[in-house]
């Protein structure tokens, strides 16, 4: 029997400073690392389906004996990284199995409609009350994929971002009369608002996620899913999952590509400026108007730090220096209360304080942002009662 590399692993990652290389299991979400050496050992029995001619090559090219070249392999077969040849067709059927037993009857609906566009949409469930995982869809060989790997495309649309704020800005500086208009902005009610709004937000949204994807993949993002959430609970929430960002060595090209969002939004707020200035229908005027006030929310909301999921989530995570911030956080708020209830609060660290403070200020933020929600929605029902 022949060993074969198991589809279902992904190379996420490779970095170059230590030559280690991160697989990432499709279904199973299992991550595995190996060096480069040990990749060239197994490629080379993969291809020559030899485990003599293999054993040859890795004592000429690494000085090592068979046991070296039997824990690898039997390390290999642990992990699932490399199968049996016979076993493909047993172990396709059993992700089969399982990604049907996990489905619900709505499920398969949804995944048989995008097979026919040719969408494979993958079903997750997985996450809690704060952020949920509900489906991904891989990006691999997509015309997303070839879009931002292309280098003009990159440049392009980097370009337009820069032009699109630099023109935005320059509406409000030398137009005086731009800022009087908005401050006789008035919403106006119309058949096309509900859809314009919709499209708007749909684009932007797609925008702000592609602005993430060309970055990461520019700095050598290698596997990328576009992912659909739940925030908070509740609120709907398309994402681009860098499953590798975090191995990344340099920190400047993770900030850029968590940057990348809000930097886009940026730009179309002020680059909604230029239609603003033109000559149109109130009505038209009204609604880019109102389409640039939710666009400015979402920029608000996705930069603040205290609410995990946003991008100023992770920028602060950077700064910090701590990947998974409120999950150490909230350690350290139970190690809080312990110390606190046994008066021994000298194992606390300074470190401690300082989450502790955090998850205080998020709490804070996440039910204020319940509470504004709650307003927004119910505040039109009660201004009907007011003569």
């Amino acid at each position: 029997m022949n060993y074969i590399f198991n589809p279902d692993y992904k190379l996420i990652y490779s970095k170059e400073s230590t030559e280690e290389l991160y697989f990432k299991h499709t279904w199973k979400d299992t991550l595995i690392q190996i060096s480069q050496c040990e990749w060239n050992i197994l490629s080379h029995l993969v291809k020559n389906r030899d485990e003599n001619k293999t054993l040859i090559y890795l004592m000429q090219s690494y000085d090592a004996d068979q046991s070296i070249l039997n824990q690898l392999i039997q390390y290999s077969l642990e992990t699932e990284l490399i199968i049996w040849e016979d076993a493909l067709e047993a172990q396709q059927k059993q992700k089969t199995l399982f990604q049907n037993q996990s489905l619900s009857n709505w499920k398969l609906v949804i995944s048989q409609l995008f097979s026919y566009v040719s969408i494979p949409i993958e079903f997750i469930g997985r996450g809690n009350l704060r952020f949920y995982k509900v489906a991904k869809i891989p990006l691999e060989k997509t015309w997303m994929e070839s879009w931002a790997k292309n280098q003009m495309a990159q440049t392009f649309f980097q370009i337009m971002v820069i032009l699109l704020m630099f023109t935005g800005i320059g509406q409000i500086i030398y137009n005086p009369q731009f800022i009087k208009q908005w401050q006789d902005f008035e919403l106006i009610n119309s058949p096309i608002l509900l859809p314009f709004l919709i499209s708007g937000l749909l684009v932007s949204t797609f925008l702000h996620e592609f602005a993430h994807y060309l970055i990461y993949l520019k700095h050598g993002g290698l596997v990328a899913d576009l992912g659909f959430s739940f925030v908070l609970g509740f609120i709907p929430f398309v994402h681009i999952n860098t499953n590798s960002l975090h191995f990344w060595d340099n920190q400047r090209h993770r900030v850029e590509v968590i940057l990348a969002g809000i930097l886009l939004d940026i730009s179309l707020v002020l680059g909604i400026n230029i239609f603003l200035d033109w000559e149109m229908e109130k009505i038209w005027l009204s609604h880019w108007q109102f389409l640039q006030c939710f666009i400015a929310f979402r920029i608000i909301f996705n930069a603040i730090p205290f609410i995990p999921g946003t991008d100023g989530y992770f920028l602060l995570s950077e700064y910090l220096h701590e990947p998974a911030l409120f999950h150490e956080a909230s350690r350290s708020i139970k190690k809080f209360k312990t110390s606190l209830f046994q008066l021994n609060v000298n194992t606390l660290k300074p470190k401690d304080y300082l989450f502790v403070g955090y998850i205080l200020m998020s709490y804070c933020f996440i039910s204020a942002y319940y509470c504004l929600l709650a307003l927004w929605i119910i505040l039109p029902y009660f201004i009907r009662f007011i003569p």
